[in-house]
C-alpha cells in the first residue's frame, strides 16, 4: 500500500517550505511583481513550536509571517477548507499582524505596509479568478480610497481567469499536485516537499498531527451536534457538518465514505445521512446542479 502524500496545502508542508527565506522571496515576489521585492527574513513566532514533537501540534500557528527590504509585512496563509467567516479571518489576521510589527511603545503613524495573503484550496469569491485583491473604498465614490497601507489578497488555486505571473501560475499548480510545470520554482518546491515526505522525523510529524487533527475533529462535532440538538440551533450544527464536508472532500474521501462519517456522527441510518448530505451541499452550492 502506497505511503500517503501530503503536499503543499498541508499546514506542516506548507510551514516548513515558508520557513526558508529563499521560498518567501520567490514566493512574494511572484504575487507581487512590481514591489520590486530584494530580499526578506522570516520573523519567528514569540513563542517557538517543536514541530517534530508529539505535544506540541496543538494550538500550533500555521502562519508565515514576512519582512521584506522595505520594512514591508507579509502574513502568508494557507487556506483548505472553505470554511464560513472568511472576511472575519482576514481581520483577525491583520489585526494580528500588526500586533506584532509595532514595536512597544510606538504610535500608530509607525504602522507598517502591510500584506495578509491567503492562498486558498478553494474560490473564496466564486468568480473563478485566480487572484482577488481588497482595499479600502468609499462606498459611493470608488475613487476615493482610505490610505491604511493595509493590502488583503486572496488567491484562488482553482480559478482559471485574470493575469498572475508565471511563478505564481507555477505555485498553484504546486497546490493542485501538477509534477509537469519546468518553472524554477515549482521544481524546488516539489523537490523539496517530497524530501519532506520522505523524512522520517518529519513524516512523523505529519502523521501525529493528522490524528490529532483527527481526533479534535471527532470530539468537537460531538460537541458541537450535541449541543446543537439540545439547544435547537440547526443552523450552527449545520454549518459544523459542512465544514466537515469540505474537510474531508480535500483529503480525498468519496461521497460515500463522507456519508458513512455523518451517519455515525449524528446516530442514524445511511439514508438519513444521504439525504442530509444532499440538503447540506445542494444549500452551500445554491442549489445549483
Amino acid at each position: 500500500m502506497a505511503q500517503e502524500y501530503f503536499d503543499f496545502t498541508n499546514d506542516l508542508i506548507f510551514r516548513w517550505v515558508m520557513e526558508r527565506e529563499e521560498n518567501c522571496l520567490a514566493i512574494l515576489r511572484a504575487i507581487l511583481p512590481d514591489l520590486k521585492i530584494t530580499a526578506v527574513k522570516r520573523r519567528e513566532n514569540e513563542h517557538p513550536v517543536n514541530y517534530l514533537a508529539f505535544d506540541d501540534e496543538r494550538g500550533v500557528r500555521f502562519d508565515a509571517i514576512i519582512e521584506d527590504d522595505q520594512e514591508r509585512f507579509y502574513d502568508v496563509e494557507m487556506q483548505v477548507a472553505n470554511q464560513p467567516g472568511l472576511g472575519k479571518r482576514v481581520r483577525y489576521y491583520q489585526a494580528q499582524i500588526d500586533q506584532e510589527t509595532l514595536k512597544k511603545g510606538e504610535d500608530y503613524d509607525a504602522l507598517r505596509e502591510s500584506y495578509v495573503i491567503f492562498f486558498c484550496a478553494f474560490d473564496p469569491c466564486g468568480q473563478d479568478r485566480r487572484l482577488y485583491q481588497f482595499h479600502y473604498y468609499e462606498d459611493n465614490d470608488r475613487q476615493l480610497r482610505l490610505s491604511t497601507n493595509s493590502y488583503v489578497i486572496l488567491i484562488n488555486a482553482l480559478g482559471t481567469k485574470g493575469q498572475i505571473t508565471p511563478a505564481l501560475a507555477a505555485v498553484l499548480d504546486v497546490m493542485n499536485r501538477r509534477r509537469d510545470n519546468a518553472n524554477p520554482l515549482a521544481v524546488r518546491l516539489v523537490k523539496e516537499i517530497d524530501g519532506y515526505n520522505r523524512d522520517k522525523k518529519r513524516r512523523r510529524a505529519l502523521m501525529n498531527l493528522k490524528m490529532r487533527l483527527k481526533d479534535e475533529w471527532r470530539l468537537g462535532l460531538s460537541e458541537g451536534f450535541d449541543q446543537g440538538r439540545a439547544e435547537g440551533k440547526a443552523e450552527g450544527r449545520d454549518e459544523t457538518m459542512l465544514s466537515l464536508i469540505h474537510t474531508l472532500q480535500m483529503q480525498g474521501q468519496t461521497k460515500k465514505q463522507i456519508v458513512e462519517t455523518l451517519a455515525l456522527m449524528q446516530k442514524s441510518s445511511l439514508a438519513e445521512a444521504q439525504r442530509y448530505y444532499d440538503q447540506l451541499t445542494e444549500a452551500a452550492s445554491g442549489g445549483e446542479h
